[in-house]
């Protein structure tokens, strides 16, 4: 806008100064013709032409020229305007364009400074790129490195692969004696349920318990309310109890201070159980993986081997190679199915870990806030009893002065009474009933102050009837919780049943499947007397190895989990019964103990419970770190999981483009003449992948759904196929009868 405000200026500017030079040479042309004018008056003159005529016409020449004058006169004066107009309007444009030129300039330097920045940022992208691509390289050596260790343990396994069908029976006994512990251990669970019931109910019995002592407690403070002057018979009394209870206090002390350590190292025992469990999932992650990939490489080899037969024999081994294709697709099949498995047993490892976390959490939250209720309330108790003692002191000092005021009134009656009786003044009799009534005053104001240090008194019960009102009802909300706990782990525990059931039917199926494939290879391996098929026989065996060590990975994590699972029990237990304990103790030394002396104690107690809340909050905190620590160092491991697959694909890559570079290029092109020419899509397929380095989703599409353009197979093909399969069979037999 700015802009064109200048251009529209700069325009009317111009068009001013046409004007002006216009007016110019309209005056210049004027001028030379009044010049002529007069030039030709004088030629007149001298031809003696009328002098009247002239002038007149001259008059009216020099009118018109006159007006003609004003009106340019006006023209000349609007132009003047008009140019100090835009005089003013073009130095407003200049500053305007000064100041546009100035931030273009601000513009154009931030600008630059952008460009440094990112300048400086490519280079440091750059470079770190260059350092990622180091690594990757070095992170590749490494792999090759782990890829000739892992053919190395390869040859071992093949060499041990002849002692895996006599361990196949033994296994099959430690299954059996396995599923004889479960089984064992899930009656032993159960008993440990109804047990934990029984628990429940005994404890809610002696919370009713409970519940009856805190009323007939009400009733005896009411009863106390009214025998205010019997309580102050009792506090010599109570003194003896206090010097009792404190020695009982420092024995809980030490009791509790016992326990809070016993629970610290239990606590810190399961995180490094926990940590321990962690570290070895991540390790049997770790060798599924591997063994993922050896299968695969196994697989991979099987594939090159079997294409590569498949166009030496041609039709005579065309048959095995169907089979072999069709046991390749059970098998990738049973590693997808071992591989979903792997990962729900991952999954519900994982689940059941935040479960026992979260209840772990829960029951510490809720014991943290019953501890801190139970300290607020004890610290309010404590705060009331200082508050009673505070006012029994005052009483007793105003008793004391109240006594002495009764001593210095009874001498001051004698005196009186004996200057009286000396002197029987009007004087002396007003000054003595002065005093006296001086002395009713005082008695008056001291029995004030009792009666209002009694009413604070009274006060101080009734609170005190209130907050142990509040407790009460805090012990309730303590009993629905432990209720709730209750049923929480009752559903925890039947949830690990389930799971359990799960886990068993599942190893139960796995073991089925792989009988039938050892048997149907058994009876393959009878059926077919090739070198060929015995090869294939021996690798079966060693994936069955394989799979059996894995199988019993598997259990011995099962059975760690277990060993967890009733370890947990165990101490669910110990802590139910500590409780009991606990609740069964307290209404037996409310029943042994005296009031004063259960108040005593409530306070001792509530101070226990605020070491312990403290202890327990420092415990709570460490164990949040922790779970920090670990949350960090997880997602490290993530990290480095993300990486080493990434890197994996691009080591597969590599070796696959380095295997293409030594394809011969006319045996593919033979290959795909025969392929084109027959239509033998199953035979052919996979020699065109092993020459091309297919990757295992190309290879498994190439399976899923044959190409369009082999649809013109025809049944000679097929006739020929089997003709040749039939002669095959008949020359193998007729070897086995020579």
């Amino acid at each position: 806008m700015e802009n064109g405000m200048g251009s529209g200026e700069v325009d009317a500017h111009d068009q001013l100064t046409q004007m002006v030079a216009e007016l110019s040479f309209q005056n210049d042309y004027l001028k030379a013709q009044l010049q002529d004018w007069r030039a030709k008056l004088a030629g007149r003159e001298q031809d003696g032409e009328s002098p009247a005529e002239d002038l007149e016409r001259l008059r009216d020449e020099i009118k018109a020229l006159s007006m003609e004058i004003q009106v340019q006169r006006e023209m000349r004066k609007a132009a003047e305007d008009a140019l100090e107009h835009v005089r003013g309007s073009y130095s407003e444009a200049d500053a305007k364009v000064q100041e546009l030129s100035a931030h273009l300039a601000d513009a154009q330097q931030k600008m630059e400074e952008e460009i440094k920045l990112r300048d400086d940022k490519y280079t440091e992208l750059d470079s770190k790129f260059g350092r990622l691509h180091k690594r990757a390289k070095q992170r590749i050596q490494e792999i090759q490195k782990e890829k000739d260790d892992l053919e190395a343990h390869l040859r071992e396994v093949k060499e041990k692969a002849e002692q895996a069908s006599a361990q196949h029976s033994s296994a099959q006994q430690d299954l059996e004696h396995t599923l004889q512990q479960a089984n064992e251990a899930r009656r032993s669970i159960e008993i440990e349920k109804q047990q934990l019931r029984s628990s429940n109910a005994k404890l809610r019995e002696n919370i009713d318990e409970l519940h009856r002592v805190l009323e007939v407690k009400e009733n005896a403070l009411e009863g106390l309310q009214q025998s205010l002057f019997e309580k102050e018979q009792l506090l010599e009394n109570a003194q003896n109890l206090l010097k009792t209870a404190e020695e009982k206090r420092q024995a809980s002390i030490a009791d509790l201070s016992a326990k809070h350590q016993k629970i610290v190292e239990s606590l810190d025992a399961q995180l490094a159980d926990a940590l321990s469990d962690r570290s070895k999932a991540a390790d049997t992650i770790a060798s599924l993986q591997v063994l993922i990939a050896e299968k695969d490489s196994r697989i991979s080899e099987l594939d090159a081997a079997a294409s590569g037969e498949a166009v030496r024999l041609r039709a005579a081994v065309e048959t095995a190679k169907q089979e072999l294709i069709h046991l390749k697709s059970e098998h990738e099949k049973e590693r997808e199915g071992w591989e979903a498995t792997c990962q729900a047993l991952k999954e519900k490892l994982e689940a059941s870990e935040s479960a026992c976390l979260r209840s772990e959490i829960e029951a510490a939250k809720t014991r943290c806030q019953l501890e801190l209720e139970l300290s607020l309330q004890n610290q309010t108790l404590s705060t009331r009893e200082t508050e009673i003692a505070a006012a029994k002191e005052e009483i007793s000092r105003l008793e004391n002065e109240f006594s002495s005021y009764k001593v210095r009134a009874h001498a001051l009656l004698q005196k009186k009474e004996a200057e009286l009786s000396a002197a029987r003044d009007t004087e002396l009799i007003k000054a003595q009933e002065e005093a006296v009534k001086e002395a009713e005053r005082e008695l008056a104001l001291a029995l004030a102050e009792r009666d209002k240090t009694l009413q604070d008194l009274q006060n101080t019960m009734t609170k005190h009837d209130n907050e142990i009102a509040e407790r009460d009802a805090a012990v309730a909300d303590a009993q629905e919780r432990i209720k709730n706990m209750t049923l929480r782990f009752d559903s925890i525990n039947a949830q690990y049943q389930s799971d359990k059931e799960s886990w068993q039917k599942n190893l139960d199926d796995l073991e089925e499947s792989w009988r039938l494939k050892y048997r149907a290879l058994e009876a393959q391996h009878n059926m077919y007397d090739g070198h060929e098929l015995q090869s294939q026989l021996a690798e079966l065996k060693l994936q069955h190895k394989k799979l059996k060590e894995e199988h019993d990975t598997f259990c011995d994590i099962a059975d760690r989990m277990m060993e967890e699972k009733e370890k947990e029990i165990t101490k669910l237990k110990e802590e139910n019964k500590n409780l009991c304990r606990s609740l069964e103790q307290k209404p037996h030394d409310s029943q042994s103990l005296s009031i004063a002396a259960a108040e005593q104690q409530i306070l001792l107690l509530a101070k226990q419970q605020a070491q312990r809340e403290e202890e327990l909050a420092q415990s709570q905190r460490h164990i949040l770190a922790l779970q920090e620590e670990i949350e960090e160092l997880e997602r490290e491991n993530r990290l480095h999981s993300q990486l080493e697959a990434m890197l994996k694909e691009e080591v597969r890559n590599m070796e696959r483009k380095q295997k293409r570079e030594g394809v011969d290029m006319t045996y593919l092109k033979n290959v795909i003449l025969k392929l084109l020419e027959t239509g033998e899509v199953e035979a052919l397929l996979p020699v065109i992948g092993m020459l091309l380095q297919f990757s295992p989703e190309e290879n498994r599409k190439t399976r899923d759904g044959s190409p369009d353009g082999f649809s013109y197979t025809t049944s000679e093909s097929n006739n020929r196929r089997k003709k040749e399969s039939e002669n095959v069979w008949n020359c193998k037999r007729r070897d086995g009868g020579t």
